[in-house]
């Protein structure tokens, strides 16, 4: 019976697992909710993981998967990394370790990064920058959240659409906001961006795209603003001589958004996913062994507590 492999992308928005086999063949896929811990209850974050997994799985049992990979967006939320792990592998029914690690490093993966070394932008619902070495963090900028930045980021773009829609609601900006949140009124428009989860405004990020691409000037300049925020990021962080990958549904969307930002880094040979980071999470899980060797027989086992990645 082959052996199976779950890869976790656990986003502010989503989270996706993909289960390969021992080939690397994908066999499953499953999507739920959000699964950043940050500002949220962590019992909610598993209990998406858990969905997913369970879509990604079918019929099959838990019991078969060898390795399990999570790439968490709100890592250094989290207060106990190993009881989080834990919860996680009994949440999914696991038999072997959940091993969790930052979003950033399955991110880099999917760009074809294999020694693990190199910087990524992830640009979706928030935006963080960070160059790594394995799961070693050499240097971060952004990653602060919705509530403190997140500059071009989704959120970021959903907030700033809004302020725009609210002072010019007739402008063709402003009338693609109020249709898309079925408000009337600007009142209305601020009852709707009050009424909901702050993540939700990430939604309005993909209509800024699409009113940019049609030319209108608000959405346009907006569009053009996040991929100088974006690029910002990218210039305190990047190493020129380092390999750097852009992921996100902000800073990979096809429009206005990711042409700017790839000219503004066009210096530093920017790369796009060649895979998508749940299925790197899981070659990343199936490459690396969670568990110690058994050793031979007679000599006693030690026992290494690992520092977990910065």
């Amino acid at each position: 019976m082959t052996t199976l492999h779950l890869g976790i992308d656990a986003g502010g928005s989503h989270t996706r697992a993909v289960l390969l086999d021992a080939a690397g063949t994908p066999l499953g896929r499953g999507r739920s909710g959000g699964g950043n811990p940050a500002g949220s209850d962590p019992a909610g974050t598993v209990e998406h993981l858990a969905a997913a997994v369970s879509a990604a799985l079918g019929a099959r049992g838990p019991g078969r998967v060898e390795s399990c990979l999570v790439g968490l967006a709100g890592y250094r939320a989290l207060a106990d990394p190993d009881g989080f792990a834990q919860r996680c592998q009994a949440a999914l029914g696991l038999g072997c370790p959940v091993r969790i690690v930052p979003d950033t490093v399955p991110a880099l993966a999917s760009g074809g990064v294999a020694d693990g070394r190199g910087t990524v932008l992830i640009a979706g619902t928030g935006a963080i920058c960070v160059r790594l070495d394995g799961a070693r963090t050499l240097a971060r900028s952004g990653g602060l959240g919705w509530l403190l930045g997140d500059e071009g980021g989704g959120f970021w773009l959903g907030r700033e659409v809004l302020r725009r829609a609210h002072a010019d609601p007739d402008s063709a900006l402003g009338t693609a906001v109020r249709a898309h949140c079925a408000a009337g009124s600007e009142d209305e428009l601020l009852r709707w961006a009050y009424a909901g989860p702050p993540r939700r405004l990430a939604g309005l990020a993909p209509l800024v795209s699409r009113l940019a691409a049609d030319g209108d000037p608000g959405a346009l300049a907006l569009a053009r603003a996040a991929a100088d925020h974006l690029a910002g990021l990218v210039r305190a962080t990047a190493a020129p001589t380092e390999p750097l990958v852009l992921t996100g549904s902000v800073a990979t969307s096809a429009g206005p958004i990711r042409e700017h930002l790839l000219r503004r880094l066009s210096d530093l040979g920017p790369r796009l996913p060649t895979t998508d980071a749940a299925t790197a999470a899981a070659r990343l899980g199936a490459d690396r062994p969670q568990s110690p060797p058994t050793p031979p027989p007679g000599v006693r086992p030690r026992t290494f507590h690992a520092r977990p990645p910065h």
